[in-house]
């Protein structure tokens, strides 16, 4: 669900944030309503909120131990070589 409500300036924007964001929805977007916008011009603008959950963002990559791994690659060649050695 999508729910928009308008503000007429910052006080009545930060009070509708607190009482959506209170409700379980958070915010999607702040949209000024006046383009032509002036320092010193009120603040009028149009937020959406929603009820879906953001999604879940991917963990990250395990770091690699790249050293221990090509330690256990050398042991495993050496394992390897012995064999071949053995057979001849």
């Amino acid at each position: 669900m999508k729910k928009e409500v308008k503000y007429s300036d910052l006080t009545d924007r930060q009070k509708k944030i607190e009482k959506n964001e209170g409700e379980g929805l958070r915010m999607l977007h702040d949209e000024f309503d006046n383009p032509d916008w002036k320092h010193g011009d009120p603040i009028k603008g149009t937020i959406t909120f929603t009820d879906e959950m953001d999604l879940p963002q991917p963990s990250p990559e395990p770091v690699r131990n790249l050293a221990a791994e090509i330690d256990d690659l050398a042991k495993r060649l050496k394992l390897v070589e012995d064999k071949v050695k053995e057979m001849n």
